[in-house]
């Protein structure tokens, strides 16, 4: 299993419904697939492509299993595969696309545009190349401007001859509802926390314990979301966290060292998971209280999330930000 697969570990339901109308040659054209960012949807899409572009119905299989050894698994993989349509944002205007043409690092558009439906839609005019269908994958979906989405609808209501649209929402409530009520849903849950430690231990076999279960907690049931953390020792900050929930830090010593973790430009990635971790932290621990510290600790897991969101959007000091922090949290230790 590589990092990719282990990303939609824990989702036999969508994996099991689609492969099945595939093999029972009753494959629907449409498939909304519908969860939190972060959940594996985006993995799931890439391995339906590769099973579909790559084997027949009669092919016996309990789970998806692309030929990525012959040609046109090469070409899946090299993204060059002529049957296997992927449509995400594209550059933001001309100089971006131009940047992005010479290779260099370019600025991306906030919606998906009509002219990329267009586009693809004048190549569906034609047969399949290679494989006896195609693939056209959204991500996501919920990224389409208004006319983008219009456009895709009439590809919907009449859809192209043994042609798949998988799309995927992060927001379906953000789809019109004519697109999603011409597409089968396939849901995608919030992994257990069994699940998200075996997904990350599959993606990430060299991490410690202490740190896939940091990352459990900061996933949320999303393993890509805990992914883009990994390495960035957070079962320290997870440490220096519970030592400050549990004892209260009256000599600012956890604070300073938490500080220090995050402090310089350097260290920007690991203050952005302090700030998507901190607060879920602090909701972890207030489930467990039953006393009359609840009150302040519930305030406290306010005020930190509204610091954590100032924060990211007014670019802060981020080793005060992370002595704040510290004491808040310090409200929900027991008095002494």
């Amino acid at each position: 299993m590589n990092a990719s697969d282990a990303q939609w570990m824990g989702h036999a339901a969508p994996e099991t419904t689609l492969l099945r109308a595939f093999q029972s040659r009753r494959l629907h054209h449409g498939w909304l697939l519908a969860g939190p960012e972060g959940i594996g949807k985006r993995s799931f899409a890439l391995a339906a492509a590769a099973h579909l572009l790559t084997r027949e119905p009669s092919f016996a299989a309990d789970h998806f299993a692309g030929d990525m050894d012959g040609a046109e698994g090469r070409l899946l993989v090299q993204r060059k595969h002529p049957d296997c349509h992927y449509i995400t944002l594209g550059p933001q205007n001309d100089k971006e696309a131009r940047k992005a043409e010479d290779g260099k690092p370019y600025d991306l558009a906030r919606n998906i545009k009509v002219d990329q439906i267009r586009s693809l839609q004048k190549r569906l005019t034609v047969r399949p190349s290679l494989a006896e269908r195609r693939v056209i994958i959204f991500d996501s979906a919920d990224l389409l401007e208004r006319g983008a989405a219009n456009a895709l609808l009439k590809s919907l209501e009449e859809p192209p001859a043994d042609t798949v649209f998988l799309l995927i929402a992060h927001n379906p409530g953000r789809l019109l509802p004519t697109i999603r009520s011409r597409c089968l849903v396939l849901d995608f849950p919030a992994l257990s926390d069994i699940d998200m430690a075996e997904a990350l231990r599959a993606a990430r076999p060299e991490l410690p314990d202490a740190e896939i279960a940091a990352l459990v907690r900061l996933g949320q049931g999303a393993p890509g979301q805990a992914l883009n953390f990994a390495g960035l020792d957070m079962a320290k900050i997870d440490a220096l966290l519970a030592e400050i929930a549990d004892h209260g830090d009256s000599s600012h010593r956890a604070r300073i060292a938490l500080g220090a973790m995050v402090a310089n430009k350097a260290n920007r990635e690991r203050f952005q998971a302090l700030l998507h971790y901190a607060p879920r932290f602090a909701a972890h621990r207030i489930r467990s209280l039953r006393d009359d510290r609840l009150p302040g600790a519930i305030q406290a897991w306010q005020e930190i999330g509204g610091l954590a969101s100032r924060a990211m959007l007014l670019n802060l000091d981020a080793a005060a930000v992370a002595f704040q922090i510290g004491g808040l949290l310090a409200r929900l230790a027991p008095p002494r």
